[in-house]
């Protein structure tokens, strides 16, 4: 067997995986608590980014390619070698979770900072297919250099007792789309668990006796899921980058019954009415009827959540890493059967 390639990242990894076991990680990864009281959590994460974006290109030489987020450090480190090209590493961004800002002028704005991270960057790395063509067409960035790879599930080192306590769970504190949910269940009798710390994305909507709005740790969050009835991921509209897929993969591994609100994304993971539900957005009657489809057929919904587990159990953390892996070490082939192979299950 040839010996690995190391890869400089600010994505940190867990020796004894295969992503820390070939990666040597630059910091910093997270800003400090001052920083973040000091100037705000977006521009706390935007500055050491860029610190991480600068000693990352210093240390290029010592390794055969560079994988970084989509944000101020990926960037950065792109817009680096693209001015100065001597020395260019293959680079890699992951995490591309861009949206289309709503003013002209900052949408002109940050489609000239994706072109010309363009010029140097070997791959953009999205979660969801659609976002191949989509960012290409809002962007204007070369198709070819997006990539979509399968995400993953993130429960490892978690510990969970999967149970059924009889409620509904969905969770996330980022474009979920609540008030539909609320909607959906408004005249069903489930009780109704929302575990988000952004309660305003409830604002102005009345909730019924049987629905709580309650925020949980990391780990309580898994716990939450491990015991519910069901699991429904309710994203919004409209947006140009399409989240959900942690929650989603997780709640299948578990086994749960789950509903995906959004058809252009959950179609990645789900294959609808095999081993999972997908709904279209802002659409409360159609979630309403999956939801009780899921209570009024108890056993079809447990056969739903074992093919859910069996699905979910092909997007290990260990695949998804392996493909950026050697998409930044240059075996293009690999990357792109995984993901052929991937569009294969979900056409099945």
């Amino acid at each position: 067997m040839q010996r690995s390639a190391t890869v400089l990242t600010d994505i940190p990894g867990k020796p004894g995986r295969f992503w820390g076991d070939h990666t040597i990680c630059i910091g910093p990864t997270h800003p400090p608590r001052w920083l973040i009281r000091l100037v705000g959590w977006g521009l706390a994460h935007d500055l050491t980014g860029s610190l991480a974006a600068v000693r990352l290109f210093l240390r290029r030489q010592q390794c055969q390619g560079v994988v970084t987020d989509g944000g101020a450090s990926g960037l950065l480190f792109a817009w680096l070698q693209a001015l100065l090209p001597w020395g260019r590493k293959p680079h890699v961004l992951i995490d591309c979770n861009w949206y289309e800002p709503s003013s002209r002028w900052r949408a002109w704005l940050k489609k000239q900072r994706l072109k010309l991270a363009a010029r140097s960057a070997h791959r953009f790395v999205v979660w969801a297919s659609h976002e191949v063509s989509d960012y290409a067409r809002v962007f204007e960035l070369p198709p070819h250099l997006l990539e979509y790879v399968p995400f993953h599930t993130t429960l490892t080192d978690y510990t969970y007792e999967i149970r059924d306590e009889g409620y509904l769970f969905a969770g996330g504190n980022y474009d979920r789309d609540y008030p539909n949910l609320v909607e959906a269940v408004r005249d069903l009798a489930i009780p109704t668990w929302i575990a988000t710390t952004r309660p305003e994305q409830l604002a102005g909507v009345s909730l019924p006796d049987h629905v709580r709005v309650e925020g949980t740790t990391v780990a309580g969050f898994r716990q939450a899921m491990a015991g519910a009835k069901l699991v429904v991921v309710p994203m919004q509209a409209g947006l140009l980058h399409s989240g959900g897929q942690q929650t989603c993969l997780n709640a299948m591994f578990m086994g749960k019954p789950t509903i995906a609100v959004g058809r252009k994304w959950a179609i990645d993971l789900i294959r609808d009415g095999e081993d999972g539900l997908i709904v279209d957005y802002g659409d409360p009657l159609a979630l309403r009827k999956a939801i009780r489809w899921v209570l009024d057929h108890p056993q079809a919904a447990t056969r739903l959540g074992q093919r859910a587990h069996q699905r979910a159990a092909e997007f290990t953390t260990e695949r998804t890493m392996r493909t950026v892996y050697q998409l930044v070490t240059g075996d293009e082939a690999t990357p792109r059967k995984e993901r052929q192979d991937a569009d294969v299950l979900v056409s099945v």
